[in-house]
This record gives structure tokens, C-alpha cells and sequence, in this order.
């Protein structure tokens, strides 16, 4: 389960092997969430400025929404760059088998599942391996190296093999998020300005 995971990813890379990723995670996240921010409020200023009033909820959440879209879009590399480098030595990097189960593509139940099975028999063998020997945290590869690695296997589809899926709850979320936001900020400033009269 998680702690044997837990215990092999320390064994393996020792305090390093617990941040796996880290380096793509934080490199996406700031234009990720400063592109969102600002398409909202763009879109919301182009509706005022075109239509001479504040956008209505469903086009907040349009607003939302396309933020959203954009922002996972041109961000979603760093994503499969990071789920490549978390599960290394935890699943095969083999084309055929977690390339699709990773980052998204065609593969059938069966494929899946022998995936899965190779996966939990290499965890279990090196957790048991590392236990028994005093060797050396391994490096894990670098994110360069990592993203390397899916240009020369895919090409630059590589980096967008699962977007589609998240383009099914990443709007969603911006579009629920944002307008929730905007809709209790109006709330709570009716409410002061009700208040100081």
C-alpha cells in the first residue's frame, strides 16, 4: 500500500525521492493559475466594456470556464512531465504498457491490467531489495531528461496524451470556482455597503 511506497521511494532516493516532481509541479503551477486569473478577468472586462454592464452568472462562468481551458492547455506538459517522474521505478516505462496507462491513449483492459501487476510485483521486489542492502539512494532523472525522453518516444503529441480528459473537469472547476467567488465578493459587499448607511 502506500506506506510500502512511501518506504521504497525513501530507500530508493532518500528525502529527494519524497519530492519527485516537485521541480515541474511548481513551474506549472504559477502560469497555470496566473493565466487563469488573468483570462477571467479579461473576459469579464470585454463583456463589461462591449455590453456596458457586469456580466451575468452564466457568463462568468463562461468566463470561467475558458480560463480553465487555456490555462490546462498550456500548461498540461509540466503535468505529464511530473506523473512521468513520480512513478518511475514504480511502473515500466516500456511504450507498450504505462506510457498509455500514464498519460492517456489506447489500451486495452488487459494491458491495464498486466501493467498494473508488473507495476506491484517491481515495487514489491525493490522495497524488499533496498531493505536488504545499505546501497545508496539512486538520482532519479532530471525533468529535462524526463521530457526528452517523451519527445523522442511520442513527439510533441506525448506531452497532451490525456488533455481531452481534462478538459472535462478542468473548466468545470475554474468555472464553479471563479464565479462562486465572484458571486460572494458581490454578496459581501452588498452586505458592507448596507452596513455603513
Amino acid at each position: 500500500g502506500f506506506a510500502r511506497v512511501l518506504s521504497s521511494n525513501y530507500s530508493n532516493g532518500g528525502i529527494a525521492g519524497l519530492f519527485r516532481g516537485i521541480t515541474p509541479t511548481l513551474l506549472g503551477m504559477l502560469p497555470y493559475a496566473g493565466v487563469a486569473f488573468a483570462i477571467n478577468e479579461q473576459t469579464k472586462r470585454q463583456i463589461y466594456n462591449l455590453k456596458h454592464r457586469d456580466p451575468t452568472v452564466v457568463e462568468k462562468m463562461l468566463c470561467g470556464g475558458l480560463s480553465g481551458l487555456v490555462a490546462q492547455s498550456m500548461t498540461y506538459p509540466f503535468e505529464v512531465t511530473r506523473r512521468r517522474m513520480q512513478t518511475i521505478g514504480i511502473i515500466s516505462t516500456t511504450k507498450d504498457t504505462s506510457i498509455g496507462v500514464l498519460v492517456g491513449g489506447n489500451v486495452e483492459t488487459k494491458v491495464a491490467y498486466n501493467a498494473a501487476t508488473i507495476a506491484e510485483h517491481h515495487v514489491k521486489e525493490k522495497v524488499s531489495t533496498s531493505l536488504k542492502s545499505d546501497k545508496k539512494p539512486t538520482k532519479a532523472p532530471s525533468m529535462l531528461r524526463i521530457m526528452k525522453q517523451v519527445m523522442k518516444e511520442q513527439g510533441i503529441h506525448g506531452f497532451f496524451k490525456g488533455l481531452s480528459m481534462n478538459w472535462l473537469k478542468g473548466p468545470v472547476s475554474f468555472a464553479i470556482s471563479f464565479t462562486a467567488f465572484d458571486l460572494i465578493k458581490e454578496w459581501l459587499d452588498g452586505e458592507e455597503s448596507r452596513a455603513n448607511r
